[in-house]
């Protein structure tokens, strides 16, 4: 409660179908049936109705909060901590403030960008447990690369031709 009003924007306006509104969001139908209960002096109804799902209600025996996410800000959020790279630290070193020593301090030459390891990801490395999983494997394929295997055909060689090169069989790319 913010200002005597919900931060969450509850309750709801009773709406009798699914709908999309301007901004991609779900407007979640809420019909107006007539029950209601009290709680703390308030009427709660069918606006007041987290959206959640019963599938995983009975499954897990708690409630989960569910709402679509249709945004590409979603993923981007969902997945930014997988994509962000590892974690960064900037160090200087520098003499102590209370040092009799008078040189000059090249600032540039000491400072570093480094990569920070924190202790639960040193223990997770150590343990040689999985830091991220593809399915299905992902394998890049090399092929019109120097040193490796080329696929050369002419524009104008029939296709039965070329399938049947025997560099073909051979390669990644068409096996």
């Amino acid at each position: 409660m913010q200002n005597e009003k919900c931060s969450k924007h509850f309750p709801k306006r009773f709406i009798s179908s699914t709908s999309i509104d301007e901004e991609g969001y779900p407007v979640y139908r809420r019909r107006d049936d007539g029950r209601s209960t009290k709680r703390s002096g308030i009427d709660l109804d069918n606006r007041y109705v987290v959206p959640h799902n019963r599938f995983l209600l009975l499954k897990y025996g708690v409630h989960i909060n569910v709402e679509w996410c249709s945004q590409s800000r979603s993923i981007k959020y969902l997945f930014k901590y997988v994509n962000k790279g590892h974690d960064r630290v900037t160090v200087a070193f520098c003499d102590s403030a209370n040092s009799s020593d008078s040189r000059g301090v090249d600032e540039i030459n000491m400072y570093c960008d480094c990569r920070y390891i924190s202790p639960c990801e040193a223990a997770w490395r150590i343990f040689k447990f999985p830091i991220h999983h593809r399915e299905p494997s992902v394998e890049r394929l090399s092929f019109n690369l120097p040193s490796n295997q080329n696929i050369i055909f002419s524009d104008d060689d029939p296709i039965d031709v070329v399938i049947n090169k025997p560099t073909i069989k051979e390669s990644k790319f068409l096996s």
